[in-house]
C-alpha cells in the first residue's frame, strides 16, 4: 500500500466511511477506490483518471485535493495530453459563443422592455394635458347656476341638532394579527445526522427547496427514510436547484458534501454544520400544536401567545 492511498484510507476510516459509501458519494467505482489505496494505478483507465480520481476521492474524506496532489506529485503519474484536445477547444469555443450571444440577447430584451414603459408613460402624459381646460371652467359655472339655495331655516338643522354637524367619529384602526409562519425545531444533532421537526399552519403544504453552491456534490432525498421511495439519487450540479413538496411521511436528505449545499424550507435555510463530508437530515412533518409545543420547551424565539409568530429554533 502505497503512503497516500494510506492516508486517504485513515481519513476515510475516521469519518467512519466504508468503500461502498464512497462509491455512493463519488460515483468512481470500487476497484478503482481499492487500486488508489494499494498504490495500483495501473487499474485506472488513464493517467488523466488518477489526478481526478485522487483529487474526488480526497474532497469526499475531508482532505484539501490540492494539497495532496501537490504533496504527492511524485508518486501520482503525470497526465498524458489527449489526442482529441481539439474537439474539447472547440466545443468549450462554441459554448463561450453561445453564452456571449445569451447575454446579448438578455440586454437588449431588458432595454426594449424599458423603452416600451417610457413610450407608454410619455403617450399618457401628452393624453392627460391635451385636456381642454375651458370644459372644466363651463362646467363649474353650471354646477354653481343650477345648485339650489338653501331654505330659511333648514340649513343649520346639523347645528341645531348635534353641535357638531356632519363631524363623525373616527375609531382607531384595528391592528391585523400576525400570520402564522411555518415552524422548524432541531429536535437531535451530531456531526453526521441532524432531526429536524417541521410544520406548516393549518396543516398546509411546505416546499423544500435544495441547491448546490460552491461546487458539486452527491445528493439523495427519499420519503420518509433513507429506505423509502427516492426522489433523487445523483450529483447536484454547481448551481441547480431542485424543489419538492414536503411528503405526509417527511424527509430524508442524504449529502456527499454538506458545505456545498444549502436547504430551504418554506423560503427558510436550514443549518445543516456546513461538514465538508458525508451529512444526513431528517425532516419529520407534525401536526403545528405539537410542533408549537417543542418550539416552546426548546426555548425557540418568536412565540407571542396565539399569535402564530413562529421562527426556525435550535436547541
Amino acid at each position: 500500500m502505497s503512503e497516500l492511498g494510506q492516508l486517504l484510507k485513515k481519513a476515510r476510516l475516521e469519518k467512519g466511511l466504508s468503500l461502498d459509501d464512497v462509491q455512493e458519494a463519488t460515483k468512481i467505482r470500487k476497484r478503482y477506490l481499492e487500486a488508489i489505496e494499494e498504490g495500483d494505478y495501473k487499474v485506472l483507465p488513464g493517467s488523466f483518471y488518477v489526478r481526478a480520481f485522487v483529487k474526488t476521492y480526497a474532497e469526499t474524506v475531508g482532505l484539501n485535493p490540492d494539497e495532496i496532489l501537490q504533496y504527492y506529485r511524485n508518486d501520482i503519474p503525470a497526465t498524458e495530453p489527449e489526442t482529441n484536445s481539439e474537439p474539447i477547444i472547440r466545443k468549450k469555443r462554441s459554448v463561450q459563443h453561445s453564452d456571449r450571444f445569451g447575454r446579448w440577447a438578455t440586454t437588449l430584451l431588458m432595454w426594449a422592455f424599458v423603452i416600451l414603459i417610457i413610450v407608454i408613460l410619455y403617450f399618457f402624459l401628452v393624453k392627460t394635458s391635451d385636456t381642454p381646460n375651458n370644459q372644466t371652467a363651463d362646467d363649474t359655472k353650471i354646477t354653481d347656476s343650477e345648485s339650489p339655495s338653501p331654505v330659511a331655516g333648514e340649513g343649520n338643522k346639523g347645528d341645531a341638532a348635534g353641535g357638531n354637524g356632519g363631524n363623525t367619529s373616527t375609531e382607531p384602526p384595528v391592528t391585523p394579527e400576525p400570520e402564522p409562519k411555518p415552524i422548524v425545531v432541531l429536535e437531535k444533532s451530531s456531526r453526521s445526522e441532524d432531526n429536524f421537526v417541521v410544520a406548516a399552519p393549518d396543516n398546509g403544504k411546505l416546499e423544500v427547496e435544495i441547491t448546490s453552491t460552491g461546487g458539486y456534490s452527491w445528493l439523495g432525498v427519499f420519503v420518509g427514510n433513507r429506505q423509502g421511495e427516492r426522489l433523487y439519487y445523483e450529483n447536484l450540479d454547481d448551481g441547480k436547484t431542485v424543489k419538492y413538496e414536503m411528503p405526509d411521511k417527511g424527509m430524508a436528505i442524504r449529502m456527499g458534501r454538506a458545505d456545498f449545499i444549502t436547504v430551504k424550507i418554506a423560503g427558510e435555510v436550514i443549518p445543516d454544520g456546513d461538514v465538508a463530508g458525508l451529512k444526513n437530515m431528517n425532516l419529520k412533518l407534525v401536526p403545528y400544536e405539537e410542533a408549537q409545543k417543542l418550539q416552546q420547551e426548546a426555548g425557540g424565539a418568536g412565540n407571542t401567545g396565539n399569535s402564530g409568530t413562529n421562527g426556525t429554533s435550535t436547541p
